[in-house]
C-alpha cells in the first residue's frame, strides 16, 4: 500500500447553476506537504457547511476505483487528497488507522456524493451526471474520510501501514460494529433491509464515527422508529 498521489485544490467559481463556487477539481502535487488537524496545507472547500472540519480533514480514494467507474482523468479529479493504493472500501473499516510517515489518519465516515460530484464526472468522462451519480452510490464505492489524529508531513510514493481496529483498539474485538465503508455507506443510503437497520443501530454509537453522520443516523433511526410504532 503506497501513497499514489497527493492531491489538493483552491476553490474556483464553476459555470454549475450559473455559477457555483467549488474546490472539487484538485491537482497533484511534489515534495512534502503538512498535514494539520483541518486538512492538507493549500487545500480548500468550497463549501464549508458539508465539507471540511475535524472530522472531513482528509478525503481518500482508492486507485482502484478510476479503472472501476472509467475515469481517464490525473488523480484528484474526484475531489480526493489522497490516492492510495492497495486499499478499497470493501476492506477498510470504520475506525481504522492509516499511518503515512509521521501522519495518523483514522477513518470516520464515507463520502456522501452530491450533485458537484457528477457533474465534475459529466464534464470529464462519457458519464452522464445523473448516471454517474446513480452507479457510483449503488456501488458503495464512494472513497471515505479521516480525521488526522497525528499531524507532519507526507508525500507521494510512501508507504501506507493500514493498522485495522482489531490491531489498535483496546478491546476492539467485543465491539460489535466492524463494518466495511462500503456497508456503511449502502445501509445509511439505502436502508431496506433489516440487516441495514441493524447496521446503522451498531455503528451510530462508534467512537469514531464522525459527528455529522452520527446526527444523520440518528435521524434515521428515529423516523425509521416512528414508522414501525405507526403501524402496530
Amino acid at each position: 500500500m503506497k501513497v499514489i498521489s497527493v492531491n489538493v485544490g483552491q476553490v474556483q467559481i464553476q459555470s454549475w447553476r450559473d455559477g457555483t463556487p467549488s474546490a472539487m477539481h484538485k491537482s497533484a502535487v511534489q515534495g512534502q506537504i503538512v498535514v494539520h488537524k483541518i486538512g492538507l496545507a493549500g487545500d480548500e472547500q468550497g463549501d464549508l457547511k458539508n465539507h471540511g472540519g475535524e472530522d472531513k480533514a482528509v478525503f481518500i480514494m482508492p486507485e482502484s476505483n478510476y479503472a472501476f467507474f472509467e475515469i481517464d482523468q490525473p488523480f484528484g479529479f474526484l475531489g480526493e487528497n489522497l490516492t492510495l493504493s492497495g486499499l478499497d472500501e470493501t476492506e477498510v473499516c470504520l475506525g481504522d488507522r492509516l499511518q503515512i510517515g509521521t501522519v495518523l489518519l483514522e477513518v470516520t465516515q464515507p463520502r456522501s456524493p452530491c450533485w458537484k460530484l457528477g457533474q465534475q464526472a459529466s464534464e470529464g468522462s462519457d458519464w452522464r451526471s445523473g448516471e454517474f451519480l446513480k452507479t457510483y452510490s449503488e456501488s458503495g464505492r464512494v472513497g471515505f474520510y479521516c480525521r488526522v489524529l497525528v499531524t507532519g508531513v507526507l508525500q507521494q510514493g510512501q508507504a501506507v501501514t493500514w493498522l485495522t481496529r482489531d490491531s489498535h483498539e483496546e478491546h476492539a474485538e467485543k465491539m460489535p460494529y466492524k463494518i466495511s465503508i462500503q456497508k456503511l455507506f449502502l445501509a445509511k443510503q439505502f436502508h431496506q433491509t433489516d440487516h441495514d437497520w441493524s447496521i446503522l443501530h451498531a455503528v451510530v454509537k462508534h467512537p469514531a464515527l464522525s459527528i455529522s453522520w452520527q446526527k444523520a443516523i440518528t435521524k434515521l433511526l428515529e423516523q425509521h422508529s416512528e414508522q414501525a410504532d405507526s403501524k402496530v
